[in-house]
This record gives structure tokens, C-alpha cells and sequence, in this order.
């Protein structure tokens, strides 16, 4: 379900369309609509994950603040019913007391806008939260308190030097996000960038429809270094993210980092479990078990690690199980990315490539289904 607590975020970053749509300048709810609405789902019968769809959950801190407290006793009141997703800038990592307060009120899940680990880019998007601290720092002291990152990543900055996907795999393994959402990046209407861009000709009139934030369109302006480069980058950093091995391996080493986490942290709930709610979990499980546990040559990784998790975190296995069905959708959705970047490369939008560069780029981006 989603609930939404604010609107707004204080930052510019060039290619947001937050600010333009909500403003910079975040509003919230008062502690009480906010208890109301969760008051309604609880008649209403739903139990489990609640996500919080604020585009910044941290934007004015004052509010968080006050609002926590209450959200807690609230959660304390009747047995911890809900988990909270939300979304929030990176800049959470060094607030310890707003950490703490969320993962006592129930918080499992926070997605941050990481986009690269290039700080050239970051600078050149604006996105000056991003390099106060190191980043792996901040994922780091995020899932100390208990916190699953999710993180999203974009390809395509002006300057971006070669290489860009490779470093952003690099640093998801070395981080060990388990959730790394990669896309390229797209000029929405009214930004900063897009106005930039318009003022410069870059921007490219796309034939037929064009969904922007779709995560596999192509940029939709003429970008600083080639388009086949970015596509390429793309295709392949996408794919070794979700290779089954390489996934398999992360989400166990963030798994066991995680559960520490939640251990240490104070008014952590290990009762709460969101994935055994829906009627299909017997299904996903035995579904989960043929495919990386006996039919893919994932099996050994599978049973190893996942006795490792047993025997050490077995209160955990929903995040370990949760994230390894996840897995599944990635690995269905190569295929989906390989159409949809080839089909663009080959549009009359994008005829500047050479044709036979964009078919060697498709074949070569190692997107194969797992076997």
C-alpha cells in the first residue's frame, strides 16, 4: 500500500523534476493525518508493507522528527502491524538519532538516489549532497542501523568519462546494495537540464511516443561522449549486476550485514514479515527452489548459502528470501532491456550510429538467459 507523508525537497539537482512539480521547500502532513490514514488500513484489514512514497522522507527533518515519536507509540499500540519503505537523500547517513527512530518505528527499506560514483558528474548534476561524505560510507553506516538500501543509478552525465558502468558495478559490489536500479539518463520537460539542453540543440525530437523515466530509453539528447558507448555500458553493467551468480553472492554478503544491523539496533521487530502475507508464497518458494536450487547451475551457491543463513540469522530468512525472488523479475527483464535498447538503436532518432556498431553493441552486451 502506499501512504504519502510529504511533498517537496530542499536540493537542485539538475535533472529532478520534483522541484519543479512539488517545490523546494518540503510540506508535510501533521502526525495526526498521517495516523488517521494508518488507522483506515488497519480497519481495512492490511497488514505487511506500507510504502511511504515521499520523494525525500528526510526533506524537512524538523517534521520527520516530531513525527517519528508519535508513529512509534502508534506502532507499539497495536503490535507493530505495518513495515515502511520510503524514499530519502543520502544525507540520512549522518543523522544516528533519525536512523534510530526509524528502524524503531518499523522502517525495513530506503531507496537513495546514489546515481554515480564519479564525482565530476555528481558536481556537474548538481547533486552536491552526494560528495559531502563518501558514499560507501554512507551505505554502509545506513545498514549498520538496519536499513536496507536500495539505490538508483543513471548513465549519460555531461562528462561522463568511459567507463562510467563499470564503476558503477564496481561500486554496487563493493557496497554490496543488493537492489541496484540502473537506468540512463532522460531531460524531463521543465528541468534545469532540460532547459539547458534546449538552449544548447541537444535535445532530440523522438519519433512516435516516448514514456519518459522508462528505464530502458535512451537518452532523449545529444550526450557529451558517444551514444553507443552509453548504450553499450548500459547493456553490460545491467547484466552483470543480475547475473545469478553475482547476485546470489551480494544479496548473501549484504544479508549477513543487514541482519547485524537490525540486531544492534534498538525497537527492531524481527516478527514483522511482509513476504509470507500474499497466498502465492508456497508457489514463489517451491518456484524459487527448481530454478536456483536445482535446474540452474546456481544450485550449490543456493543450498550453501542458504544454510549459512539458517544456522546463523534464521529470524531473517524473509529478506534473504525476498531478495532472491527478486532475482527472478531481473533475470526475465534482460531480455525486455536487450529489445528495447536494439530497437532504439536502430530508429531513425537515432541514426547517427552506425548500424553495424549498434548491432555489435547488442550482441556483445552478454545478455543471456541464465542457465
Amino acid at each position: 500500500m502506499a501512504v504519502q507523508f510529504s511533498r517537496g525537497c530542499p536540493f537542485q539537482c539538475e535533472f529532478c523534476d520534483i522541484i519543479v512539480l512539488y517545490g523546494r521547500k518540503p510540506r508535510t502532513k501533521s502526525p495526526d493525518q498521517l495516523l488517521s490514514e494508518l488507522n483506515v488500513l488497519l480497519a481495512l484489514g492490511w497488514r505487511g508493507e506500507i510504502f511511504l512514497v515521499d520523494d525525500n522522507f528526510i526533506g524537512n527533518k524538523r517534521n520527520v522528527t516530531l513525527m517519528l515519536p508519535a508513529l512509534l507509540s502508534w506502532q507499539q499500540q497495536h503490535q507493530f502491524p505495518f513495515a515502511f519503505t520510503t524514499e530519502a537523500s543520502i544525507d540520512l547517513a549522518v543523522d544516528q538519532s533519525l536512523m534510530e527512530m526509524m528502524t524503531a518505528s518499523g522502517f525495513r527499506r530506503v531507496f537513495l538516489g546514489i546515481e554515480t560514483p564519479d564525482q565530476d558528474s555528481l558536481l556537474g548534476a548538481q547533486k552536491f549532497q552526494n560528495i559531502r561524505s563518501p558514499l560507501i560510507d554512507a551505505v554502509d553506516s545506513i545498514t549498520a542501523h538496519g536499513l536496507e538500501v536500495m539505490a538508483g543509478f543513471i548513465l549519460g552525465f555531461d562528462g561522463e568519462k568511459a567507463g562510467a558502468g563499470e564503476r558503477i558495478v564496481a561500486f554496487v559490489e563493493q557496497t554490496a546494495i543488493p537492489l541496484a536500479m540502473l537506468g540512463i539518463l532522460q531531460a524531463f520537460p521543465n528541468t534545469a537540464l532540460s532547459q539547458r539542453l534546449a538552449r544548447e540543440g541537444r535535445l532530440i525530437a523522438c519519433d512516435g511516443e516516448f514514456d519518459e523515466g522508462v528505464q530502458t530509453y535512451l537518452l532523449n539528447f545529444r550526450p557529451t561522449r558517444p551514444m553507443s558507448d552509453i548504450a553499450h555500458e548500459f547493456l553490460a553493467a545491467f547484466a552483470a549486476l543480475y547475473e545469478p551468480h553475482n547476485y546470489m553472492r551480494r544479496i548473501f554478503r549484504y544479508s549477513l550485514k543487514l541482519s547485524a544491523g537490525r540486531d544492534a539496533s534498538s525497537g527492531r521487530r524481527s516478527q514483522l514479515r511482509p513476504w509470507t502475507q500474499g497466498s502465492g508464497v508456497i508457489r514463489g518458494l517451491l518456484t524459487l527452489i527448481w530454478r536456483q536450487g536445482i535446474r540452474r547451475s546456481t544450485r550449490w551457491l543456493f543450498w550453501r548459502q542458504l544454510l549459512a543463513m539458517t544456522m546463523r540469522y534464521p529470524y531473517r530468512l524473509d529478506d534473504y528470501f525476498w531478495l532472491l525472488m527478486l532475482n527472478e523479475h531481473f533475470i526475465d527483464y534482460q531480455s525486455i532491456v536487450k529489445s528495447q535498447i536494439e530497437s532504439q538503436l536502430y530508429s531513425s532518432q537515432y541514426r547517427e550510429l552506425d548500424l553495424d556498431q549498434a548491432h555489435s553493441i547488442v550482441q556483445s552486451a552478454q545478455l543471456s538467459p541464465a542457465n
